[in-house]
């Protein structure tokens, strides 16, 4: 299938990835850089569905979708360096409660659970996982199906939001460990190393960023236990209502819970609801959302609840949620939350306990 990288018409594989609602502060720092660069609002808003006024509303929610039609535009127009002027301009306020949730963690390690356990409330989209070694912390970007131009401007976009994330709350410069990217060595590097503190491999297999594992530990400046928690209870709110939407996605996900266990398919979904499969899949894109993404969000909001609020096992959830086998859960649980079940779990119970 052909895309259009300028943004008109784009349209986007089913992936639970782009589905995520959020806000439009993304949006609205995306614009401001068009604007820098001789483009309209208006302009840059070709197209997304997003109306110039969104950008202003605190309340105002859009799609995964939506952001990455503006970021095709931007693509096709802007230097692909503009992607990380993009990325360090992302202040943990540009996040909202999720950016306050970090930056008022007791530690380093604490801030990355937060954020990880929430990832949902970030504005990345590319897919973030992490693994800690003995002496480092990983972060993995790792592709998610957009058109190439989208693609690597979100991979730049991402990694260079995730280095400024991590310098802002330590209240300090970091250099990063190492920081690999799957782009192709550029014809000039200057503004990479410029942008990460050191000159990344290209042409690496996987999109890496890594900090020393000593950075972890350490206390931050703007620490508030109290605050932290009731930013967490937010997080944990604004999640629930972005998971039980309105509208036919809503009504899917109903559908779903009603045998969690077995998980039914599209065409039996359909039927419950008196529709076509295809009159279903065109209600679905019109909210910016798919089947599978639906499907994929159920499960991990049903995962999450049973795995605190019942206290079940991996093996019993994995059971309840139609996994034939626990590997299979955990592995999802992974591409979910970037954490296993249990230490997603384990870190959930002490931000509830604090």
């Amino acid at each position: 299938m052909s895309h259009d990288t300028t943004g008109h018409g784009l349209r986007y594989p089913a992936n639970p990835g782009h589905a995520a609602v959020r806000g439009t502060g993304s949006v609205a720092l995306l614009c401001a850089l068009a604007a820098e660069h001789g483009f309209r609002t208006q302009e840059a808003l070709e197209g997304t569905g997003i109306p110039a006024s969104a950008l202003g509303d605190p309340g105002a929610e859009i799609t995964a979708v939506q952001e990455a039609r503006l970021i095709g535009t931007l693509a096709a127009r802007l230097p692909e360096t503009a992607a990380l002027q993009a990325g360090a301009r992302y202040r943990l306020t540009t996040y909202g409660i999720w950016g306050f949730a970090l930056l008022s963690s007791r530690t380093i390690r604490e801030s990355h659970e937060i954020g990880m356990r929430f990832l949902d409330l970030s504005y990345a989209l590319t897919r973030i996982s992490a693994q800690e070694f003995r002496d480092e912390l990983a972060l993995f970007f790792d592709d998610l199906d957009l058109p190439g131009p989208v693609r690597r401007f979100a991979l730049l976009r991402d990694t260079s939001a995730a280095l400024q994330i991590w310098r802002e709350t330590l209240g300090r410069g970091v250099v990063p460990r190492r920081v690999a990217l799957t782009l192709p060595p550029p014809t000039d590097p200057a503004p990479y190393e410029a942008a990460f503190g050191l000159l990344p491999e290209f042409g690496a297999p996987r999109s890496v960023v890594s900090f020393d594992a000593e950075l972890l530990d350490q206390p931050l400046p703007h620490a508030a236990p109290l605050t932290a928690a009731a930013c967490e209870a937010q997080c944990r709110d604004v999640l629930d209502r972005r998971h039980s939407r309105s509208g036919t996605s809503g009504r899917v996900r109903d559908v779903l819970l009603r045998e969690p266990w077995r998980m039914p398919g599209q065409d039996e979904v359909a039927a419950a609801l008196h529709l076509s499969v295809r009159t279903l899949r065109r209600h679905l894109a019109h909210e910016g959302t798919s089947y599978r993404a639906v499907l994929e969000q159920t499960r991990e909001h049903l995962a999450e609840e049973l795995l605190l609020t019942a206290g079940l096992s991996v093996e019993q959830v994995a059971e309840r949620l139609g996994y034939s086998e626990a590997s299979s859960f955990v592995q999802a649980f992974r591409r979910w939350k970037g954490l296993s079940p249990g230490r997603w779990a384990q870190a959930a119970r002490a931000g509830a306990a604090r």
